[in-house]
């Protein structure tokens, strides 16, 4: 009996390092296979050990592999941190047959691609915004129409090339080939985001370990991309130097004890902190938590509201702010985003699908979920090695079913 097709998922991270293995049964996406380890060689989302990295990566890819039955079509993985930005791109051309066709398209992007980008970057992922067809703009779908010119609008996510390079040498080591990089903002975003949200304008913050990615829909496309080099790693290490504990302890308490907001502190829950090496342990309640923390999440709510303002996108995201990410859960954010930022905001759980849902049912799974949806959104799930602009040809076939249909 042939097996069924698989998609491998590779979440990495600063703090964690995730897979999941995903396969098609009767148009759903069940999980069959997970795991997820602790980060080495890694911080905020740079490559720093390319040995320590690659065995994370080959640890925690075998023991998905180990639950699944599956023949992997392909292997999905993402990047993240300051190296990656956007730029935009514009393609004209006639049109020959005074009717756009698929060639018509692919011509129009084809003229896209021209724009010069720094010869340290690599274009990563291509984004049409809209076509225009002679005066009319604001098109998304131009098969079909007529017309004398037509220009299509381009946003090109790109990554410095050193860093690509060293993410994709940790899995060659690994022994694993990846078919597709994605920014891990733009994976979050496509599993815990509704088409409302990204209709109305929203802005997606994943709290990564050592970075937040942030991404911004309206009208129903992503326009920006962005990161900060600030992350859940921030709050820990905040802990474990006023706590003077260790920073795996300043963890574990950051996910049980932790508050960002001092009014929700309950000084009344009083718990052990053990110390460092011989020193002994002291006794803390949960508002001196909030007091180490709640200075640092004001400081990165501070960075995102100066970045929304240099974007000028404040008056585009009417739908307001969803965080995803380990820390997101950290009692307090979205209050405290509500004073800082005066919008609303809410907690974003990737979307559930079948399996071992319950355990992914964690902002810190959105990422390696919005991988998965991503790599069964497009149709060519047998590739032979890593496209970097995989979206171009998702976008020619879903024209093309348009035109068959």
């Amino acid at each position: 009996m042939a097996k069924n097709k698989g998609v491998l998922a590779i979440d990495v991270g600063s703090s964690k390092v995730c897979a999941l293995i995903g396969e098609e049964r009767e148009g759903k996406i069940w999980i069959t296979g997970k795991a997820i380890v602790p980060s080495k060689g890694i911080r905020r989302g740079a490559i720093i050990n390319i040995e320590d990295a690659s065995q994370v990566i080959k640890e925690v890819v075998d023991k998905a592999l180990s639950q699944a039955d599956c023949d992997i079509e392909a292997i999905y993985t993402n990047i993240s941190g300051t190296y990656v930005s956007n730029v935009r791109g514009m393609g004209i051309i006639a049109l020959k047959e005074k009717e756009v066709t698929p060639e018509e398209v692919e011509r129009v992007l084809e003229a896209a691609r021209a724009i010069e980008i720094p010869e340290d970057k690599e274009i990563l992922q291509e984004i049409p915004q809209e076509f225009a067809i002679d005066n009319q703009r604001g098109i998304l779908q131009p098969i079909g129409m007529s017309g004398i010119r037509m220009e299509v609008h381009v946003q090109f996510i790109t990554v410095q090339k050193t860093a690509l390079q060293n993410l994709l040498k940790c899995f060659e080591f690994a022994g694993i080939n990846v078919n597709e990089v994605i920014f891990q903002g733009i994976a979050s975003a496509e599993a815990v985001l509704t088409e409302e949200e990204k209709d109305l304008g929203v802005l997606l913050l994943d709290f990564g370990g050592g970075t937040i990615d942030g991404v911004v829909f309206w009208e129903g496309v992503l326009r920006e991309v962005f990161s900060l080099p600030v992350g859940g790693e921030h709050f820990t290490h905040d802990l474990a130097l006023g706590l003077r504990t260790s920073k795996k302890i300043a963890e574990k308490i950051k996910i049980e004890k932790g508050v960002c907001l001092k009014e929700l502190a309950d000084e009344e829950m009083v718990f052990e902190v053990p110390g460092i090496g011989s020193r002994p342990a002291k006794e803390v309640n949960q508002k001196i938590i909030a007091e180490i923390l709640e200075p640092r999440a004001r400081e990165v709510l501070e960075l995102i509201e100066a970045k929304i303002e240099e974007l000028k996108i404040g008056s585009k995201i009417a739908a307001g702010i969803v965080f995803t990410g380990g820390s997101a859960l950290i009692p307090g954010l979205t209050l405290l985003a509500d004073q800082i930022l005066e919008m609303p905001a809410r907690i974003g759980y990737p979307i559930k699908l079948s399996g071992v849902t319950e355990e992914l049912n964690h902002p810190q799974y959105a990422t390696a979920v919005g991988l998965l949806l991503c790599a069964f959104k497009n149709a060519e799930l047998q590739m032979p090695q890593r496209r970097v602009a995989g979206l171009w040809e998702k976008i020619k076939n879903f024209f093309l079913k348009i035109k068959e249909d």
